[in-house]
């Protein structure tokens, strides 16, 4: 008996150097992989591929092993889902090990396009090819990210764990741009002229002069690729493609009423903030002279964008030009360069007043060919100004246009079954003003009214500090800065479903000084289907006055189907969309569920909560899904 008693714990004692010696293993494996992962981040600042590649693969085989080790635990865990604080974590651990497997193949196979492909460098020309040469490759390497986006547990991330819960934020958030880029990179041989030559339209926008589709065009370059290298690269002045021997349509209406414009030319193209619709009436509009090549696509970059790409890829070095542009010196540099260096504005400055925008392009364009900087710096950089609408991006491929579509990189309205609300500011003043302006929005929802109504509040405040009277005139300005101390000159539009009904709305009557045709204007709100469908347009000219603020209340009556029941469940969803070039700003939204009703849960966090009201208050950064949900009890 008792040899029989040491054996057995004989036995429990090797079971535990067993469990032991398997348990430091995991540990080694799970440091190994966090060593990986750190030096992913810090190789992915270097122009050579190799580095990144030797560490993707060894995470790859570190996740292989790890699953061998673990894997048949791996699938117990979600039987200890009940243990407090990391029950979750159990819970969603096997598809977390699915996640890791299928996007560390991803990035396998992409590497291996690389070495197949005998690419080693940062080269943009060198990874089109690439891609254009492993497109079977490519498109495995898509079908592997899908499937990890597919095994990411359905759950909010703030469920889990303090230690898992930021780092399942960011595999939710990033999942499905891992995606669509692999499936944009499958579209490389025709977006980047392999079967045969592209030409894409880059539009200058000018967010001093915000216009609805970004900021006013004040230049452009026509950029041709072939075999995935930029082949030709030309920048123009905006009013420099103009050609006035063939007619032009006649302009909005708004731009006619308040600009005395009677043509509608390519610089005021971007008059719609549905950004396909102003990229086609660019091409449209875009004659440079001579035959034109046929336009396949057309991207939109302000200066907030160009300052912050100059800022990621590095120092930029500039032919004449003794220090080094900068993301931090880069406006102050463009805005020099813009104004007559003797302080008279003469046809000549007129003529090359925008010739810094080609030794621009050309230098950033040597910067990232040579590779030298942070390409994950640089992709969230681009993935940021994407979301804020400071970069948009059309194309006439369908497949990357519905990419661009799904992810909201292509600048489209945003259709909803639900409510909508986006601001849309056109600067019609002849002048840089809207970098003076300052903007909240509040939107106060009754989801118990029958039928339901909503109240926008529009604050505006010109900070401009000068005292000039507002009175309409075109002119320049020697010095740029010159150009933003003025009144502001707005035409206001408010876009909200089409089912919705304006009720009432704030006047603010116009004196016939401050317009262009010296009539006075009453200020009235005009609501009209907006030109884009599916949408109701609230529209107003406005004169706001340096150091003036105006406040605009809009009062609606919305769709009884805003509300979504199902059975006593009730569901309200608000889109709300921020308008291209716009600087952020508060948005207040305040929503009064029906009475009786019980507030069960919000995405994204409600500010407060409390006396059956729901309250958001976001900075308008990006475009914003609001959902609320509530029982009636």
């Amino acid at each position: 008996m008792e040899l029989r008693r040491r054996g057995g714990l004989l036995l429990v004692v090797f079971g535990l150097i067993l469990v032991g010696v398997w348990l430091v293993r995991v540990a080694l494996l799970a440091q190994s992989l966090q060593g990986h992962f750190a030096q992913l981040r810090a190789v992915a600042t270097q122009s050579d591929l190799a580095p990144t590649c030797e560490e993707i693969w060894a995470t790859d085989d570190d996740l292989t092993v790890l699953r061998r080790e673990v894997g048949a635990l791996v699938t117990l865990a979600p039987l200890f889902r009940w243990m407090p604080i990391i029950g979750n974590d159990l819970d969603a651990a096997p598809h977390l090990l699915d996640v890791a497997d299928a996007l560390t193949d991803a990035g396998s196979l992409v590497c291996e396009s690389f070495a197949r492909s005998g690419v080693r460098d940062v080269s943009l020309g060198d990874v089109m090819r690439a891609f254009a040469e492993n497109q079977a490759t490519l498109q495995q390497a898509a079908d592997a990210a899908t499937r990890a986006e597919q095994a990411m547990p359905p759950v909010r991330s703030e469920t889990f764990s303090p230690l898992l819960s930021s780092r399942v934020a960011t595999l939710q958030r990033a999942l499905p741009l891992v995606r669509a880029g692999l499936q944009v990179a499958t579209s490389a041989p025709s977006l980047g002229g392999f079967d045969h030559p592209r030409t894409y339209l880059v539009l200058g926008l000018n967010e001093d002069e915000l216009r609805p589709g970004g900021g006013f065009i004040t230049g452009v370059g026509e950029v041709r690729v072939e075999a995935g290298r930029v082949v030709t690269m030309v920048f123009r002045d905006s009013y420099a493609v103009d050609d006035f021997s063939t007619p032009y349509p006649n302009p909005p209406e708004p731009l006619s009423a308040l600009m005395g414009i009677d043509q509608w030319v390519f610089r005021d193209a971007n008059w719609s903030p549905d950004f396909p619709t102003a990229a086609r009436q660019a091409i449209e509009l875009y004659r440079p002279g001579g035959a034109v090549a046929t336009i396949d696509g057309v991207i939109g970059v302000d200066q907030f964008a160009f300052q912050e790409l100059v800022a990621a890829i590095g120092p930029l070095q500039v032919a004449d030009v003794s220090e080094p542009i900068t993301g931090a010196n880069v406006v102050a540099y463009m805005r020099r360069a813009w104004a007559p260096s003797d302080g008279n504005l003469t046809g000549a400055w007129l003529r090359q007043r925008k010739s810094f925008m080609g030794p621009l392009a050309e230098a950033a364009r040597s910067r990232i060919e040579a590779g030298a900087f942070d390409k994950i710096a640089l992709a969230q950089t681009l993935l940021r100004l994407l979301e804020g609408k400071h970069v948009q991006a059309f194309v006439n491929q369908p497949e990357t246009a519905a990419i661009l579509r799904e992810q909201g990189w292509d600048g489209a309205l945003h259709r909803t079954s639900g409510d909508y609300l986006m601001v849309v500011d056109a600067n019609v003043g002849y002048n840089k003003v809207s970098a003076r302006v300052r903007q909240a929005v509040t939107y106060q929802v009754d989801l118990g009214a029958a039928p339901p109504r909503g109240e926008i509040t529009l604050v505006y405040t010109n900070t401009a500090n000068v005292n000039y009277p507002c009175v309409f005139e075109m002119r320049y300005d020697p010095v740029y800065e010159q150009m933003m101390n003025r009144c502001y000159w707005d035409y206001l539009r408010v876009y909200v479903p089409s089912s919705a009904r304006l009720d009432d709305a704030t006047p603010i009557p116009i004196p016939a000084s401050a317009l262009w045709r010296k009539m006075p204007d009453p200020g009235a709100v005009v609501a009209r289907a907006a030109d884009e469908g599916g949408f109701l347009s609230l529209q107003v000219p406005m004169v706001l006055p340096a150091t003036a603020s105006q406040t605009r209340r809009y009062s609606l009556t919305l769709a009884d189907n805003v509300v979504q029941w199902d059975k006593n469940r009730g569901q309200y969803n608000l889109y709300v969309q921020k308008q291209a070039g716009a600087p952020e700003y508060l948005v207040s939204v305040s929503v009064q569920i029906p009475e009786g009703s019980v507030f069960l849960g919000a995405e994204p966090q409600p500010t407060l909560v409390g006396g059956g009201k729901v309250v958001f208050r976001l900075s308008l950064n990006r475009d914003y899904n609001i959902l609320l949900r509530f029982e009636r009890r």
